[in-house]
C-alpha cells in the first residue's frame, strides 16, 4: 500500500498569508528610488549633460599639460598629471552633487583612456592620489601637504620650488574645475524641483 501523500495534498499543511501582507521597504530601495528620481531630474534640467562635458573638458586640460618643457623629465611629467587629475577629482566633490561628480569622473576617466592611454595606463598603476587623499584628509593646509607630497613623488622631497608647483598646479586645477561648472551654468537643485 502507497503510504506518500498525492502532491496536492502535501501543500495541504501550508498557511496561506491572508493578503493582509505589506513588502518591508529596505533602505537599499527607498535610496535606489530616490538616485532614480535623483537621475531623472538631472537629465531632465540638463545637468547631466553638462556633467559630462565638464569631464571631457577637463580630460583635455590634463592631457595637454606638457609642464615647462615637452622634452622634460618623464617622471615629474606623469606626475604633474596624476596631481591635476586628482585636484580634478577633488573639484568635481566640490562643486558638483555626489551623482553629477560621478557622471563627471566617468566621463574624464574615458576620456583619458581614449586621448591619453599611456598616461591613464600610470594612472592606474599609480599609488600617488593615496598619498594625496591623506594630505586632504589631515586638513589644515592642504594645498601646502598636497605640494609638498608632490615633490616628494617626483623625486625631489624637500625641494621648496618643487613642492610650490605641485600645490599651485592643484589649486588652479581646482579653480578650472569651479570655472568651468560656472560657465556651464549647472541648474542648483531647488530650481529643478528637487
Amino acid at each position: 500500500m502507497d503510504t506518500s501523500k498525492h502532491p496536492l495534498q502535501e501543500d495541504a499543511d501550508i498557511k496561506i498569508a491572508d493578503g493582509s501582507f505589506e513588502p518591508v521597504a529596505d533602505a537599499d530601495s527607498v535610496e535606489g528610488e530616490e538616485t532614480a528620481r535623483e537621475l531623472q531630474r538631472e537629465k531632465e534640467n540638463g545637468n547631466l549633460n553638462r556633467a559630462r562635458r565638464l569631464g571631457a573638458i577637463m580630460a583635455d586640460g590634463v592631457s595637454a599639460i606638457e609642464g615647462d618643457s615637452p622634452a622634460g623629465d618623464g617622471v615629474l611629467m606623469t606626475q604633474r598629471r596624476i596631481l591635476l587629475a586628482f585636484a580634478v577629482e577633488m573639484g568635481l566633490k566640490r562643486y558638483l552633487n555626489d551623482l553629477l561628480a560621478e557622471t563627471a569622473q566617468s566621463v574624464f576617466y574615458d576620456t583619458l583612456r581614449e586621448t591619453a592611454p599611456a598616461f591613464f595606463e600610470d594612472l592606474q598603476e599609480s599609488n600617488a592620489f593615496s598619498f594625496y587623499y591623506l594630505c586632504v584628509r589631515e586638513g589644515g593646509e592642504a594645498e601646502k601637504k598636497v605640494g609638498d607630497t608632490f615633490a616628494a613623488l617626483c623625486g625631489l622631497g624637500g625641494n621648496e620650488a618643487c613642492a610650490r608647483t605641485g600645490e599651485e598646479l592643484y589649486g588652479r586645477f581646482i579653480e578650472q574645475v569651479r570655472h568651468y561648472s560656472e560657465v556651464l551654468a549647472f541648474v542648483p537643485a531647488e530650481e529643478s524641483g528637487a
